[in-house]
């Protein structure tokens, strides 16, 4: 999530930034190139630009060569969850993801509140992979307590209904269930970190998610970084698809000082 750090400039930029939509990414249902058996669809939250679309857009060949095709729904509305959510179902049905042998999800965090509901709709559901944060999961919560009027402007009635609604958990029981779990904070967070605080202990811990998990690493990312480095997590999402365990070699183990960030200057 990033909001303008400046009201005076506040407007300006939230209407250059709500101007420049990233574009989905996808094959249309109608392409007459035979799909992979395996579809990823991934789910960004809001912090997805066009920067993180091009990521996503230079990966998709990469994908493709491992039998994976990708897509990347704009699907997040200024009008409600429900409304995103709604809008998230149309996607599927329009490219056809049900056509796939087996559909994969990457969730960022606005996505996994919008995509658990409506799990038990998606029959070829393999795996879900999310991404969860102590730091950044606290972020609508602290625009809607001190910067309503700029989230709004930015981000509509959603933000607001993201920080208020209880997380659900996905309750699908033959889905492969990972967890990636951001270990550094935005500047977002740096700079409303009193008010993040005020919300209570960041615990770090896979099972304080809320959700049942097969695997479950840590990354030296924060949220806007991983939209960014999506390139450099992609082989352990690769190897949570194929196995459903990530690589031997991830990070297993919760950040030594998880506080630390609040003591640079």
């Amino acid at each position: 999530m990033r909001l303008p750090r400046s009201s005076g400039t506040a407007l300006t930029v939230l209407i250059a930034t709500s101007m420049a939509c990233a574009p989905s990414i996808g094959k249309p249902a109608a392409s007459p190139a035979r799909p992979n058996a395996d579809a990823l669809l991934v789910l960004p939250g809001f912090g997805y630009s066009r920067t993180g679309a091009r990521v996503f857009q230079a990966l998709a060949q990469t994908m493709s060569g491992e039998g994976i095709d990708l897509y990347v729904p704009v699907y997040i509305t200024r009008s409600g969850l429900a409304d995103s959510r709604a809008k998230l179902e149309r996607f599927m049905r329009d490219t056809r993801l049900d056509r796939y042998q087996r559909l994969h999800v990457f969730a960022f965090i606005a996505g996994g509140w919008t995509l658990n509901p409506l799990a038990d709709r998606l029959p070829n559901l393999a795996t879900v992979i999310y991404d969860r944060s102590p730091f950044q999961e606290r972020a609508p919560r602290i625009a809607a307590d001190d910067l309503r009027l700029l989230a709004w402007m930015r981000y509509g009635t959603t933000v607001f209904d993201v920080a208020r609604t209880p997380y659900v958990p996905l309750a699908a029981a033959n889905v492969r269930v990972g967890l990636m779990i951001e270990s550094t904070p935005t500047s977002f967070i740096r700079r409303h970190e009193k008010q993040a605080r005020a919300y209570g202990s960041f615990d770090f811990d896979c099972d304080a998610f809320a959700q049942r998990y097969d695997d479950c690493l840590y990354l030296p990312l924060n949220h806007d970084e991983l939209y960014e480095r999506f390139t450099d997590t992609w082989p352990e999402v690769l190897a949570f698809i194929r196995t459903g365990r990530f690589d031997q070699r991830a990070q297993r183990t919760p950040p030594a000082d998880p506080l630390a960030w609040s003591r640079v200057p």
